[in-house]
């Protein structure tokens, strides 16, 4: 349980008896393997509306998609790590990072921010996560907030914060010893009874609560939210909300400055918390994962958010549930819950986009609510098509494509996509708008995917790593005949030699060898056509591969039709075919 000592605004931080922070690159308890309430990691995984950034198993941070690039403006559309060679140039080792999406003259936009152990840094475009008047410009850097060089709440340094929580004009900090921290430009949500104004909203606020002497709200263990208002979890399970529009199991929705208690449901031991996408400024929508599987929802409905088989707003708390019995789920409330996914981090002006996933124990997905271009999975995919909870959506036939019987472990809802990874699957999952790089795949191509596809990219994220490594022979049946030719860069070539090298590699046309040396295949550029520049075409040869220096990937030029078509593509999918 955090720590309940207190301390004053601005004084140096103090951590002592706190067990709320986890040590290490990777936090295991997330996505199926959640348990412990008070260290669940909920953001290895954030996508806004177009992009997406993970946290890697060994801390790396990589980022793809719309705006996502270090110049904050250019796409990224493969997976890059966030690292200075790539052009993110901070200091320190990584921590954290987070991001919040809206849009500017009817169009998406994005905007990044990384902890490090020196600060943090923003990038993408401004006023979409943090103040202009903060970072002004779209390329990464280092900010600093009301004179503090690491752009951190007074007394706060960056080993400190435990939960680092972005979404449209909103960004929210917990720390280690249960500190909540808002920096916030929209909702009235300062949380502290300060007014939204030109000084507030460049200035961290310490949320307090609407007990008598509004008190500091501690021993906060999860901060989330949209950018109307936010929502907090305490280590003794005490639920807290505050912003515009806000429900507390009770009465209609009202606007609070304070963090506010939520009546908890009978017998209920929170697990997990979330919002979806702030709808409207004058009601909000919640969700609450209780630690036996039971999943709760309360609030705004008007697009089957709440998935309850209704459109009815509900000012207490009710249950998702199963209306129809799809793939013998049988009907009733949805329980055995073990992860919840609301689009949290995006919102799109004019239009609805609250919407949900979760994964069960047993390692299947549910979604409810919006499915504007397909970004849940469900079959129609138009604007104005809402859903009630849709067992295992967005599945096909499809041989890269996600089946009944797939178990999934991890799952994170975006503005207009679902990423979802599967056991024993080291690529993602796509499904949604695919846009900008939005699916990971070395493609800008603006299309629709309507069910899940996993001809993306390899990705190892932290707690959902996957085992499908290949190390069959290069033949497996009939007679292994030697490599003949090979390059050798360890002296031991030729029958005369013992290793009887390269003809003991069997199967093969040529073998290189070095364990110092690295083999470099040709480096060419690729133009906006997507084909490589200064190879004329009518030199293409299936089969031929280059390495891509703009999207950087290798490139084979193939065909994913059986020959139809041909054209070049990333070798981003690691199989094993016999």
């Amino acid at each position: 349980m955090a720590s309940g000592k207190q301390r004053t605004v601005g004084s140096p931080a103090t951590v002592t008896a706190v067990v709320c922070c986890t040590t290490g690159s990777c936090n295991p308890n997330t996505f199926v393997n959640s348990s412990d309430p008070n260290t669940i990691e909920y953001d290895n995984m954030v996508s806004t509306f177009h992009a997406t950034i993970i946290k890697e198993g060994n801390g790396t941070f990589k980022v793809w998609g719309e705006e996502t690039n270090a110049d904050g403006t250019s796409d990224l559309l493969l997976p890059t790590a966030v690292t200075p060679a790539n052009g993110f140039n901070y200091t320190g080792t990584p921590l954290k990072a987070t991001a919040g999406s809206g849009t500017v003259s009817g169009e998406p936009a994005h905007q990044h921010a990384l902890l490090t152990t020196d600060g943090l840094y923003v990038w993408g475009v401004p006023n979409q996560l943090i103040s202009s008047s903060i970072k002004s410009t779209n390329a990464f850097g280092k900010i600093m907030v009301n004179g503090k060089a690491d752009g951190l709440p007074p007394g706060v340094i960056p080993g400190q914060v435990k939960m680092m929580f972005g979404s449209y004009q909103t960004l929210g900090i917990v720390t280690c010893s249960g500190e909540a921290w808002v920096l916030s430009m929209t909702g009235a949500k300062n949380g502290d009874g300060t007014a939204e104004d030109a000084t507030n909203n460049v200035i961290w606020h310490r949320v307090k609560t609407s007990a008598s002497g509004n008190p500091t709200l501690d021993n906060v263990v999860a901060m989330r939210g949209n950018f109307r208002a936010l929502f907090a979890l305490t280590s003794d399970g005490n639920l807290y909300t505050w912003g515009s529009g806000t429900y507390i199991n009770s009465g209609a929705a009202a606007n609070r400055t304070y963090a506010t208690q939520v009546t908890v449901p009978a017998g209920v031991t929170p697990k997990m918390i979330g919002m979806p996408a702030g709808r409207t400024a004058v009601a909000q929508t919640y969700y609450l994962l209780a630690a036996d599987g039971r999943v709760f929802s309360m609030g705004y409905n008007d697009v089957k958010q709440l998935g309850d088989g209704t459109s009815t707003t509900r000012t207490s708390w009710v249950q998702p549930q199963k209306v129809t019995n799809q793939s013998g789920q049988g009907t009733g409330s949805l329980t055995n819950i073990a992860w919840i996914s609301p689009n949290e981090h995006a919102y799109y002006s004019g239009y609805a986009i609250c919407a949900i996933n979760v994964l069960t124990n047993d390692l299947k997905q549910w979604a409810w609510g919006v499915n504007d271009n397909y970004m849940i999975g469900g079959p129609i995919g138009t604007l104005g098509t809402y859903y009630d909870p849709i067992y295992m959506p967005g599945v096909s036939a499809a041989a890269n494509g996600l089946n009944l019987t797939d178990e999934v472990i991890a799952v994170e809802t975006g503005g207009h996509t679902t990423i979802n990874i599967k056991k024993s699957d080291n690529r993602f999952g796509y499904v949604g708008h695919y846009i900008h790089g939005s699916a990971g795949n070395g493609s800008s191509t603006d299309s629709q995917v309507s069910t899940y596809t996993y001809n993306t990219s390899i990705v190892t994220v932290c707690a959902a790593e996957t085992s499908s490594s290949c190390y069959k022979p290069g033949i497996t049946s009939g007679t292994a005949l030697d490599t003949k030719v090979g390059i050798s860069a360890l002296g031991r070539a030729g029958a005369t030699n013992a290793d009887n090298w390269p003809m003991t590699r069997k199967g093969g046309h040529i073998a290189l060898e070095a364990k110092t040396k690295a083999f470099v295949p040709n480096r060419v550029g690729f133009d906006a056509s997507g084909n490589p520049v200064g190879i004329a075409t009518v030199n293409f040869v299936e089969g031929m591969m280059v390495y891509d220096t703009t999207n950087k990937c290798m490139k084979m030029y193939t065909s994913q039709d059986g020959g139809t078509t041909f054209g070049w593509y990333c070798i981003a999918t690691q199989t094993c075919p016999d």
